[in-house]
Formats: C-alpha cells, structure tokens, sequence
C-alpha cells in the first residue's frame, strides 16, 4: 500500500479537503447524477482526521453543502463540453484548480489540460492525480503572469478556463485585473467561474471562517453581466447563468429544503456561474 499524505489542519491544502469530501459523498449518494471517480480514491490516499466531516453527515447543512459542491461541478463540465463541441482540440485551464477533476470528466480524448496552483497544491496534486501526456501541471501564483506563457494556448485550437471555489479568496481588483490581461493574452477563449452577490459572498464567507480557516476577500458580482461588460471592450459575451436550476434540475430526492433554498439562491443571484467570452482579434 502506498504511504498516505498528511495534510494539517489550518493550511491551505485543508480548504481542498472540504469540498473533495462533500463531492465524494454526493457521489456515494447520488452516483446515477454525479460522476467523480477520483475524489473517493484520492481520499483514501489521504492521512487527514476525517471524524469531524463524517460526524455532520446526517445534517441538513452538510447536506446542502454537499450538493452544492457537486452542482458546481457539474456546471463546470457542462460549459467545457459544449465548448469543446466546437473545439475539441481546445485547451482547458483549471486555474486554482486545488483537487478539481471537472476537466478529466469532460475529456474529449483529443483536448489538452492544464492545471494552475500554487507550488505545495501542485505538488500534492501530482501525488494524487499523475497527470496524462495530455496534461501538464504549473506550479504558480495566479496574479504572476507567467503562466500566461507556460500553458500552451494556441488561438486555433482555443481554450476553455473554469475556476471553482477560487475567487472569493481574492480581492475584486485583483479578478479585474487578471480577467483583462486574459482577455488580452487569450483572444477567442471562453472563462466560467463561480460567483455570487455581496449577500453570497458573505454567507460563505461565514462558513468557511466557521471551519477554522481565516479568509478575507471581498469579490462579490451584484449585477455580474453589467459590471463584467465594464472592465473591458475584449468581452465579447457575458452570461450570468442560475447555478442550480440553469444546469441541473433539483432532484426530488435532494429534499424539499434543497429545492427551495436553490430557487431562492438562483432567484436571489447568490450563486452565479458566469461565462465571459474573450473578442477574437
């Protein structure tokens, strides 16, 4: 058997645990809707006190939390199918990609993978997740641009960038700035990322510092579509789409507090998966 890999508590590499473990259970749950085959597998490489995850399964917070997680990703590999249904040669970016596996899900056989984190993310990730001759893995911080170089993009082929569970560990100036030097770097390419109102942001915000990890971040979209056509004249197309019910309608099987605590966050844009597609030259 191999060694397993410890992760400690109140480090980064914690926050990826979390919404591993609620995929996982999603899956165990409801295996017929969500199809991570990984997460149960590289939990079990993991040497990481679980007790306290396992002990909340029965709640309706956790629940919810769970599924929340699944939906996500789910989204997420909606909108790199449909764009590989026009690319299928296309490049598809896991930017902050932590654990995520929503690109090995939409694999075409023929796209291209890249993964971007920070280098001890990376380094975990390539002990859990080798990669394929498909598939490279960079080691580097979001805002330096140098991994703009080290992807690979070709504007022929294209490229899909999908980040979950990332921005709302960044400042608003931040994710502005890094949107516009994409969209000036990557012309024809499409990003769809997770983001929520001010109202959103705050709830998860709670949870997350609720967990014992300190997070202070203020990126929050109250009226996505607008305020993301502002930042520049590149956006050829933004779309703000409902998180929940624009991709997967809520099982009956969820419970009937899912179904109408997601209405009322589609309804209220508390949970937003936002697409924005870079002008071509």
């Amino acid at each position: 058997m191999s060694k397993k890999i410890k992760i400690e508590k109140n480090t980064v590499q914690e926050t990826l645990v979390m919404p591993l473990y609620a995929k996982a259970w999603a899956v165990k749950t409801y295996p017929d809707l969500f199809h991570d085959a990984d997460c149960h597998e590289i939990m079990e490489r993991l040497d990481y006190d679980f007790s306290t995850m396992q002990a909340q399964e029965g709640s309706v917070k956790m629940r919810l939390a769970a599924l929340a997680a699944a939906v996500r990703q789910y989204a997420l590999v909606c909108e790199i199918k449909e764009y590989l249904k026009e690319h299928p040669k296309a490049l598809v970016v896991n930017i902050g990609c932590g654990l995520d596996t929503a690109g090995h899900q939409a694999d075409n056989g023929e796209c291209r993978f890249a993964n971007i984190d920070f280098p001890n993310v990376i380094e975990l990730r390539k002990q859990l997740l080798p990669s394929t001759d498909r598939e490279e893995n960079i080691a580097s911080d979001l805002n330096d641009r140098t991994w703009f170089e080290k992807i690979g993009f070709d504007k022929e082929d294209g490229a899909i960038f999908i980040a979950s569970g990332v921005f709302l560990y960044f400042k608003k100036d931040d994710v502005k700035k890094l949107f516009i030097a994409m969209a000036e770097r990557f012309p024809g390419a499409r990003l769809a990322f997770d983001g929520q109102n001010t109202r959103g942001m705050k709830i998860d915000l709670k949870a997350i510092r609720a967990s014992g990890i300190d997070v202070s971040a203020n990126f929050a979209l109250d009226d996505p579509v607008n305020e993301l056509k502002s930042w520049s004249e590149k956006f050829e197309n933004v779309e703000s789409k409902k998180m929940f019910t624009d991709y997967l309608k809520p099982d009956r099987r969820f419970g009937l507090l899912y179904r109408i605590l997601t209405l009322f966050s589609d309804r209220n844009g508390m949970s937003q998966l936002d697409v924005i597609e870079f002008r071509k030259e």
